[in-house]
């Protein structure tokens, strides 16, 4: 195989594995957009919507690290499939039910696929592309959740007025279905002679418990725990703000405007990560530090908002300080691990931070908006996102390509 049809074949893989993530990232949303209607079908406030919003993230954190060990022994094929295959039957389970809690079950089996999916993309990218070169397929990878949203919340409205909340569920479960059918088909581990940048050299040199050890992985998990505690209690709720406070509760006009919203943030993210191939990856941390100290103002703007002629200027700022972040971790955390073989650990570990993060956001949130007002429930997230900030600037990175040459020399020696 060319270095050309090496290069063409890693981008087809990276582009599927974004699908599936842009599956399961419908999965997670779907419930936003049709927040209202779910909320008087069921019979429910705001504390019990962001638990539905956010409980199925509780099989994401119990999935995330065996994940990655199982990516080692299956492959990201089967992986994929496992995890996208959990999702649609969920979904179906899930749009009979007409009992609360049976729905909360069914957002628990579908956290199977999100936990998996999760880290399959990450660790395909670090798989087909080395360091220096992840910036840009990391910043395609950091689109899935904001392709997601865009596209819920442009025709959630539409499904909802046809076949009730019902519909939105529906429509996952045949995104899922197609994009299985394109994952079984085309993505798996580089073949044998191409460079597989996400494990080590010898099979028996990995210990799955050295893993944990990188402090820099912790951090910046941390940091990514407190970003999706962030952008989820925000999406969760910010159409149904828009609604009341601008719409006459109209959630399909506020739909329209978040989706046009997430639909900015989709280039936003693809540019930064192109942005992030030019600077030097230890420095790539203070984009996550600017990012951060940016976002912490927006979000404690947020719902405070209520002057009609800020919300254009508010859509179109929203995506460049939210986007920076994602793209910053997906793009850190491979090289967080201190040792290449620890990538996969890596990048599971901060999946577990992800769906903490996005566990307690939208209930948190909830709790504050239903019980203390609107503006209140813009503190927790400014407070939590400047500690987001600070954090970012003690993570490090390992030059990973450097130790397997000298680890290859070392051999060549002995």
């Amino acid at each position: 195989m060319t270095k050309k049809q090496k290069t063409a074949a890693a981008w087809v893989v990276v582009i599927i594995a974004f699908f599936g993530g842009f599956a399961l990232a419908n999965v997670q949303n779907k419930t936003p957009p049709c927040l209202d209607v779910i909320m008087l079908y069921f019979n429910i406030g705001e504390t019990d919507a962001g638990w539905l919003t956010s409980i199925f993230t509780i099989m994401g954190m119990v999935t995330a690290i065996p994940a990655s060990m199982l990516m080692r022994k299956l492959g990201p094929k089967k992986i994929g499939a496992i995890s996208l295959a959990c999702a649609a039957v969920g979904g179906i389970i899930g749009a009979f039910a007409t009992d609360l809690s049976v729905l909360m079950a069914t957002r628990v089996l579908e956290g199977v696929g999100v936990g998996m999916i999760a880290v399959v993309g990450p660790a395909v990218i670090a798989m087909w592309f080395p360091a220096e070169k992840r910036g840009l397929p990391m910043g395609l990878w950091g689109s899935w959740m904001m392709c997601s949203q865009t596209l819920l919340f442009f025709i959630a409205g539409g499904l909802t007025t046809a076949f009730g909340w019902q519909g939105v569920w529906w429509f996952c479960v045949a995104f899922c279905v197609v994009v299985l059918v394109l994952y079984m088909w085309k993505v798996d581990a580089p073949p044998e002679g191409t460079p597989n940048y996400a494990e080590g050299e010898d099979e028996e040199e990995f210990k799955f418990g050295d893993g944990f050890k990188s402090a820099s992985t912790w951090i910046l998990t941390l940091a990514g725990t407190i970003f999706t505690f962030c952008c989820f209690g925000f999406a969760t709720y910010i159409s149904l703000y828009w609604a009341q406070t601008f719409f006459g509760g109209d959630m399909n006009q506020s739909n329209w405007w978040v989706s046009i919203m997430y639909a900015i943030e989709i280039p936003v993210v693809i540019l930064i990560g192109w942005f992030l191939n030019h600077i030097k990856i230890n420095n790539r941390r203070f984009v996550g530090v600017v990012g951060f100290a940016l976002y912490t103002f927006i979000l404690f703007f947020c719902f405070r908002m209520n002057e009609p002629g800020l919300l254009i200027p508010f859509i179109i700022l929203y995506p460049f300080l939210e986007g920076s972040i994602p793209t910053v971790y997906w793009t850190l955390i491979a090289s967080t691990a201190k040792k290449p073989e620890y990538s996969g650990t890596a990048i599971g570990i901060l999946n577990v931070g992800l769906n903490v993060g996005t566990l307690l956001g939208p209930p948190v949130t909830g709790y504050f908006i239903e019980f203390h007002g609107w503006e209140a429930a813009t503190v927790p997230l400014a407070i939590a996102s400047i500690v987001g900030a600070i954090l970012f600037i003690f993570v490090k990175t390992y030059d990973h390509d450097s130790s397997k040459a000298t680890s290859r020399a070392e051999k060549a020696n002995s």
